[in-house]
């Protein structure tokens, strides 16, 4: 078996801290909003390239206003773009965060998953001479049972 990659608990009590912070930072930014698939789709995107053309674009709009009409709400702008930017900062932080976690919970469940070969390897083999683990290897082996596909089926 290879290296046991993570060895961790994570009490009750550090798990509803967190979940309680996690809510902390949500309440601060009740402004979030969840877009629908379509919605993401048909929005103009502002990648990493984006962000000194929209900061310029901010800049000239505030130091040559008067080339812009008053349809166009250069304070809203402002707005958008100052909270872009304070996102970006946040977004980094998060997405290290989640990778962290992700990281953690692949390797995690990987040691998991080997462990559990190896138990129940070990419990097929004492079935042989002990009928009460019988069941439980029958549970477990439900886990490897393939579905038959209709014929025609494809694989994806």
């Amino acid at each position: 078996m290879s290296t046991n990659r993570v060895s961790a608990i994570l009490n009750d009590a550090d798990k509803t801290t967190v979940l309680e912070s996690l809510s902390q930072v949500k309440d601060k930014m009740p402004f979030l909003i969840n877009l629908s698939v379509q919605e993401r789709r048909r929005s103009r995107k502002m990648g990493a390239k984006s962000v000194e053309y929209v900061n310029l674009s901010l800049q000239g709009s505030q130091t040559f206003g008067s080339l812009i009409p008053a349809s166009v709400d250069v304070t809203e702008f402002s707005k958008d773009v100052t909270l872009v930017n304070q996102l970006m900062a946040i977004r980094i932080e998060v997405e290290a965060l989640l990778e962290g976690i992700n990281d953690t919970m692949l390797a995690a469940g990987s040691d998991a998953m080997q462990f559990a070969d190896l138990v129940y390897a070990y419990l097929k083999r004492g079935s042989k001479s002990n009928v009460g683990v019988k069941s439980i290897t029958a549970d477990i082996a439900k886990r490897f049972v393939r579905r038959s596909r209709p014929i025609g089926a494809l694989k994806v």
